[in-house]
């Protein structure tokens, strides 16, 4: 889709206004993997109700001068106060997508994560998203295969390392069993009707070939068989990560790490013993657990807990700039997005 920015704006001005396109142009199974939480959802809705319960008593008299949003985070500056969430699987929701948001990110100047399990390589993201790309890890069994991940990190010119600890188990997500979706997709009757009624999509999908792990598919065997990159993903990725493993982590990796996922006071504490540099508070946006804390309810408290010492950011439930301004004003350093981006590009393409 091609319009002017003010354009775009007029018609869409908010997250909520592009989230019905995007459900009209993508197949049910893929919007429902974006969109879907954990169990009941309940998690969802907590995350959002938190935000909610978040409100302002303006100084309407003190003095105003033009607003700078620009950010130093642990040592780099950024023009923007958010960032890109690294997402898994995007390939699904709309082909290229990582590429798409790295090079926005890029000329946004702003943050962008790619996840270990994004559909398109680190080294293809890292040259559209410049000096502004953060690699988040799911860690390994495998310590060689892990380390060969982390110098290719490094070499393709990141300088940010994101440890992701929450996800011991897959989390039970109630319309994801109810579509089949399954990795890998399989085009099962139910699957391939959705997809036919969303043609641009059908048709980019088929034009750039069924999503895979590009940047693991090196260490998995048939690298032509999406399933045997999925099956190595079950086998080789360690799930549970222990404080040992965060610790070789952090030895290893010359270059900020950052926790994603610690919602504990004492874990928080431990992460920065260990000399980790920052934590993302997060419950991955409600898709793991729907009984977890909100990351922004209990942001206040782990601000008191580490203090200024480690770089205190925050995901989960975050839809707008009064939300960005809310995690702020609770003692955030920095905030993070992922649905939002991604119903973006599920609604408007490479606008």
């Amino acid at each position: 889709m091609s319009a002017a920015p003010d354009q775009l704006m007029r018609k869409y001005p908010s997250i909520a206004h592009l989230e019905g396109r995007a459900k009209r142009r993508i197949p049910k199974f893929a919007y429902d993997y974006l969109a879907g939480g954990a169990g009941d959802e309940s998690g969802l809705s907590r995350n959002r109700r938190v935000f909610d319960n978040v409100q302002f008593v303006p100084d309407y008299l003190e003095p105003i001068d033009e607003p700078d949003l620009s950010i130093n985070v642990m040592g780099q500056k950024y023009s923007l106060p958010f960032g890109v969430a690294p997402i898994g699987l995007g390939g699904m929701i709309w082909p290229k997508v990582a590429e798409y948001l790295a090079a926005s990110s890029s000329k946004a100047d702003m943050p962008f994560c790619i996840s270990t399990v994004a559909t398109s390589s680190i080294e293809k993201v890292a040259a559209r998203c410049g000096d502004v790309g953060w690699f988040q890890l799911y860690p390994f069994r495998d310590q060689e295969q892990e380390r060969d991940l982390l110098d290719r990190a490094k070499d393709a010119g990141y300088k940010t390392l994101i440890v992701t600890v929450d996800i011991p188990v897959g989390g039970r997500r109630l319309r994801d069993l109810q579509n089949g979706l399954s990795v890998p997709p399989r085009m099962g009757l139910n699957t391939f009707f959705q997809s036919v009624l969303c043609p641009e999509w059908s048709f980019r999908t088929l034009a750039n070939g069924i999503p895979r792990f590009e940047t693991l598919m090196p260490y998995s065997g048939d690298k032509s068989n999406l399933k045997s990159v999925a099956q190595y993903i079950q086998t080789v990725m360690s799930g549970k990560v222990t404080w040992q493993h965060l610790s070789d982590i952090r030895v290893y990796w010359k270059g900020p790490v950052v926790v994603k996922g610690v919602l504990g006071l004492a874990d928080a504490k431990k992460c920065q013993e260990i000399g980790v540099d920052g934590l993302i508070l997060s419950n991955h946006g409600g898709r793991q657990i729907e009984a977890a804390v909100s990351p922004l309810e209990i942001l206040p408290a782990m601000k008191q807990e580490v203090g200024d010492g480690i770089s205190l950011m925050l995901d989960s439930g975050v839809r707008t700039g009064v939300d960005v301004a809310r995690a702020y004003a609770l003692g955030a350093d920095f905030v993070f997005l992922g649905r939002a981006f991604m119903l973006a590009v599920a609604a408007l393409g490479e606008a």
